[in-house]
């Protein structure tokens, strides 16, 4: 249930407050006198009804304040069309930085004292995620976020106990690898006699395997000077796809030992299609009871049943996994001590300026606003925009509150905090971004075509190889130049 009313005004209010910290930071939110803007006009386009909805009020007070005035458009953007500026998801900067469509964002919003506070921008949005070619071409305005969710009620249940001790040697417990996921979710089929995880498909299971594979591909690297940049899909100096190295195969295995073991029920027909957006299937599993173990983006945890306003104590939070050891470049498996989790990154959203527009300044200055630390935490304590942390700040322990939306109680609010300040987990410094590149949809189209394979009893090194395959076909339809100049901009490599 969202906040509404005298509620939501509240937490908005606290917010607000507890984001100032200092007189700096409040600047981006103060009136002007001067109505800088007077007489401009910015076409917005905006084409999700709940995004419109939560940054209508914060567009119009800074319209009201600089004099401009801002004309939403809830079509897609398209090229040749008149729009100024528009909010996108973060797969799609590269179809309009490679045509050369967006402005770069200015030089000046790096500078210290700048309201945008560049610096707490966490390092993956602001050198990654919003660049092409070496250049930022947009503004982060919310990132990805991915947890587990568990039920604790089945994790204390005697048959799953008892199964689970046999089958392992241990008691269950939330998992911290991708193994012990695996391990619980068969112990749980098991005891249950039912699947025991939701159905994944389309771009839920796409974003699993990738998301999964990342953990196998490379070592978690804090040291900078050990940090080095590794590819990831692609080749970025032959463009051929790396999806046959031990990483993929390995998450491969993964998904068809739970599909062996009936742990995820079989997708829907017709279910391989790929949206831009998640779907909140996996939530919606949980809260009937269909589903006790899962995956789940933010947007999920708005499904979960709230009795008496808060969410059902049944449901524990835990960061995502990582892996019992990585493969090297030469394919050697190396285990570790502690759980290998490397950061896959490959949703949130992006503000961009269009070449094309008149007041670029102006356009930079209203996403600079959105995106600024006192409006983006508004944006993050709405849960239906499904909006991560994309700024050191967002995960402040004095800041907890944003996260109240989702109607924890005090312990799992904290627990929530800490699963994202483990997802983004700052200190990695190499980790995985996802498809995003002018053919990231038909790429991510084929993944889930081919992986459904895997959750029908698919050998997995041949669905890795068919996968494979797939993607050179569609790389044939692009002249060699094209894709060299596409995995290298998307790499963060210079044109």
């Amino acid at each position: 249930m969202r906040l509404k009313g005298a509620a939501r005004l509240l937490l908005v209010a606290s917010i607000l407050l507890s984001s100032s910290g200092c007189a700096g930071e409040m600047e981006e939110a103060a009136p002007k006198a001067e109505r800088r803007w007077e007489g401009v006009e910015l076409i917005l386009s905006c084409p999700d009804t709940a995004w419109r909805t939560t940054l209508g009020p914060l567009v119009e007070s800074w319209a009201y304040r600089t004099g401009a005035h801002v004309r939403w458009r809830s079509e897609t953007m398209q090229a040749g069309d008149d729009t100024d500026m528009a909010i996108i998801p973060a797969a799609e900067l590269g179809s309009w930085a490679d045509r050369g469509e967006l402005a770069r964002v200015p030089a000046s919003f790096r500078q210290p004292g700048h309201p945008f506070q560049w610096t707490n921008v966490l390092l993956p949005y602001r050198e990654y995620l919003i660049e092409w070619g070496g250049q930022a071409q947009a503004l982060p305005l919310a990132g990805d976020a991915f947890l587990v969710v568990v039920r604790r009620d089945r994790l204390e249940d005697a048959p799953v106990r008892a199964t689970h001790e046999r089958l392992w040697k241990r008691v269950p417990a939330p998992p911290a690898t991708w193994e012990e996921f695996a391990e619980l979710a068969i112990s749980m089929t098991q005891a249950s006699g039912q699947p025991c995880l939701p159905s994944y498909h389309g771009i839920e299971l796409a974003d699993l395997f990738f998301r999964i594979a990342a953990c196998y591909d490379r070592p978690a690297l804090t040291d900078v000077e050990q940090t080095r940049s590794t590819p990831f899909f692609f080749d970025p100096q032959t463009a051929a796809p790396r999806l046959t190295a031990p990483a993929f195969a390995q998450a491969a295995r993964w998904l068809a030992s739970l599909a062996e073991h009936r742990c995820l029920p079989l997708p829907p027909a017709g279910s391989d299609s790929v949206s831009p957006n998640p779907s909140s299937a996996a939530g919606q599993a949980l809260a009937n009871g269909q589903a006790w173990l899962a995956v789940v983006c933010l947007r999920d945890l708005e499904q979960l049943p709230r009795p008496g306003g808060c969410v059902d104590p049944r449901f524990l939070l835990a960061p995502l996994p990582g892996s019992r050891g990585y493969y090297t470049s030469a394919g050697k498996w190396v285990p570790t001590v502690t759980p290998n989790y490397v950061p896959y990154f490959a949703g949130g959203y992006l503000g961009v300026v269009r070449q094309r527009c008149r007041f670029p300044e102006a356009a930079f200055e209203l996403l600079g606003e959105l995106g600024g630390l006192a409006r983006s935490l508004e944006i993050l304590s709405t849960p239906a925009l499904n909006a991560g942390p994309f700024r050191s700040a967002h995960l402040d322990r004095e800041r907890l509150q944003v996260w109240y939306g989702y109607r924890f109680d005090a312990e799992r609010s904290l627990h929530l905090q800490d699963a994202l300040r483990h997802y983004v987990r700052v200190e990695v410094r190499n980790p995985v971004v996802g498809l995003r590149a002018p053919d990231q949809a038909r790429l991510r189209a084929a993944a889930a075509a081919e992986l459904s394979r895997l959750l029908r009893g698919a050998d997995p090194q041949e669905a890795v190889q068919r996968l494979s395959a797939a993607w050179q076909r569609l790389d044939a339809d692009t002249p060699l130049a094209d894709r060299l100049r596409w995995r290298q901009s998307s790499a963060g490599l210079a044109d």
